[in-house]
């Protein structure tokens, strides 16, 4: 249930709308054209104002905090991807780049935070943004500007197969 929800239905989908739309919409590359909005940064900043408390949990060993964190902040980025909708800004290139810029940030900080616990996915998932394995840093979630304006953007395949659930007899 957790890979079919959480990584396959949370992290997979997202990762694929965005990078579709980004595709087709901002011409393949990261948008250039950004001016942050409060709804952004909300959703940007709760990275960095919950980092020292993340590193303070991590070392505790409270993984489900570390866990639910990633969850959650999966659940804010559709939820900030679907009210957004950025599919129907065509008319404010600012907004809608703005929109795609702040998901890729997600989805880069997230990768960043899933790697200490499913690297190759981890891996799999950073190569749309053509970031190696050496540059992961973990600190660099605070940052909402690493991804740099107008670099490709590579499609990948689905990150998560669904676990088909056998029935019982």
């Amino acid at each position: 249930d957790c890979i079919n929800s959480d990584l396959a239905n949370n992290f997979g989908n997202l990762c694929q709308r965005t990078i579709t739309f980004a595709i087709n919409n901002c011409d393949g590359l990261i948008p250039k054209n950004i001016n942050f909005q409060n709804e952004d940064l909300l959703i940007l900043n709760q990275f960095k104002s919950n980092l020292e408390k993340i590193r303070k949990k991590i070392d505790e060993n409270d993984l489900n905090f570390y866990i639910d964190f990633i969850v959650n902040s999966l659940f804010m980025a559709n939820k900030y991807f679907n009210d957004q909708e950025p599919w129907k800004k065509k008319d404010n290139r600012e907004r809608l780049d703005t929109i795609v810029y702040t998901t890729c940030e997600i989805i880069r900080k997230i990768s960043f935070m899933l790697y200490p616990i499913i690297p190759e996915s981890s891996i799999k998932a950073l190569k749309i943004f053509k970031i190696n394995e050496k540059d992961i840093d973990f600190s660099s979630i605070s940052n909402n500007n690493y991804l740099q304006p107008g670099s490709k953007i590579n499609k990948i395949n689905i990150l998560f197969k669904k676990i088909e659930k056998k029935k019982n007899d």
